[in-house]
């Protein structure tokens, strides 16, 4: 027997590129890219599936694959993971980018009920409000740009008629179907000054998987 074995207990990290207009980024921790070759781009409001991840300090980077200077990080920040959680990293901005490191705290998932959490990543955007079937109970109000939420139990019998409002901001509409004992994030992205298709204010949902 190998008394010199130790056995870690893995993090995991997914990944969202949220950076406006970025038509495809790099992100890695130490000297691993997060987003493998194989694939598909890391592009705008794209989402990386969780991966293993070694606990401790970890440096997350940032790059542009197509600059000239494609050696030089947009963003390096250290990023703490614990043994046996989850984190997810939004990389945000508008005119710098950032990296927002979020851990995601499941708790449990109950039979009949899913979980989600709101998410302002729209760098222009005033402080917004979520609300599921205009239900009081379902609502996240005035979160301000990077506001973290924390997840909550939604029933998953039936389709929520989902409202992002705002200030001065166009009404944001749309469809939640939650599936049971699923998670989610619902997040506003996009510049409200700006019409690209790249670029233009909206919201995501994403199930992490």
């Amino acid at each position: 027997l190998d008394d010199d074995f130790t056995y870690v207990e893995i993090s995991a990290v997914s990944a969202v590129n949220v950076v406006p207009g970025s038509a495809g980024l790099d992100i890695g921790l130490d000297q691993n890219k997060l987003n493998n070759n194989w694939e598909s781009v890391f592009s705008y409001n794209r989402y990386l599936f969780y991966k293993n991840a070694y606990p401790g300090n970890r440096l997350v980077r940032v790059f542009d694959p197509r600059s000239n200077s494609g050696d030089t990080a947009l963003v390096s920040k250290t990023v703490s993971f614990t043994p046996g959680k989850f984190y997810s990293l939004y990389v945000i901005g508008k005119d710098k980018v950032d990296v927002l490191a979020t851990e995601d705290n499941f708790g449990t998932l109950n039979p009949g009920y899913a979980k989600f959490r709101f998410m302002n990543l729209s760098p222009e955007a005033p402080k917004l409000t979520l609300t599921l079937n205009d239900t009081d109970s379902l609502s996240v109000k005035d979160k301000a740009y990077k506001d973290l939420d924390n997840f909550r139990n939604i029933k998953v019998s039936e389709v929520y008629k989902l409202k992002i409002n705002g200030v001065g901001v166009a009404e944001l509409l749309g469809d939640f179907k939650p599936e049971e004992k699923e998670v989610y994030t619902i997040y506003a992205s996009g510049l409200t000054s700006s019409s690209d298709a790249n670029k233009k204010y909206g919201f995501q949902i994403i199930k992490h998987k």
